[in-house]
């Protein structure tokens, strides 16, 4: 499946509504999931999962800071 602009605009009405456009605090409401993250339960997730979504949280932290221009 190839995306459109289109098919972002559900996620650009997110940061809109929630974030009033400020994309640096949508960033920062990640740096504090992975953060959380450190909190839960050792037997939650397993490490490997822990990691994994640790990862996909940072790369979506950086990809919405290369959009800011930060």
């Amino acid at each position: 499946m190839s995306l459109k602009p289109d098919d972002l605009h559900p996620l650009l009405a997110y940061f809109e509504e929630c974030h009033e456009g400020n994309l640096l605090s949508f960033a920062q409401w990640l740096d504090k999931a992975v953060y959380m993250f450190h909190y839960l339960p050792i037997d939650a997730f397993s490490e490997l999962e822990r990691q994994n979504t640790c990862h996909v949280l940072m790369e979506l932290k950086e990809a919405v800071l290369k959009i800011n221009g930060a």
